[in-house]
C-alpha cells in the first residue's frame, strides 16, 4: 500500500515492523474470541492475512449423548496436517478452546478490535 493514513496506518506499521497483534473476532451475538498473530497482508476492507496464529474462542458445550451398541458410528482420526483444537476451560454451558494455526485469512466482517501486543 502507498502512504496509509488513519487507523490502517497502525496496522501497516505492525506489518512492516513485524509486531504481534491481537484481533478480537465477533459472531452474531458478540465477541467470539481472539487471535494473536503477525500481520502478513491486509486491505481496506480489514481482511487480514495472518501468520503464526494462536487462536482462542468460546462456544456452547455440545451435550449430545454418544451412540452405543452395534449400530454406533465409528469416528475416524483427523488428518495430521489439520490444527487440533484443545479444550482449555468449561464454564457451565460454554467451553473455551485454543489452537495454533501457521497461516490464517480472517475476513474483515469478523474483525471487532485490533490491539498491538508489546
Amino acid at each position: 500500500m502507498q502512504k496509509v493514513l488513519g487507523p490502517l496506518e497502525m496496522l501497516y506499521q505492525c506489518m512492516e515492523n513485524r509486531m504481534r497483534i491481537r484481533v478480537y473476532t465477533r459472531n452474531a451475538r458478540g465477541i467470539r474470541g481472539h487471535v494473536e498473530a503477525y500481520v502478513a497482508a491486509f486491505d481496506k476492507f480489514w481482511n487480514l492475512a495472518l501468520e503464526d496464529c494462536f487462536e482462542t474462542w468460546s462456544r456452547k458445550v455440545k451435550r449430545k449423548a454418544p451412540a452405543l451398541g452395534a449400530d454406533a458410528v465409528k469416528v475416524e482420526a483427523a488428518e495430521s496436517g489439520v490444527p487440533k483444537a484443545v479444550v482449555r476451560k468449561i464454564d457451565g454451558k460454554t467451553e473455551t478452546l485454543e489452537r495454533h494455526v501457521p497461516q490464517m485469512l480472517l475476513r474483515g466482517e469478523q474483525v471487532a478490535i485490533i490491539v498491538k501486543i508489546n
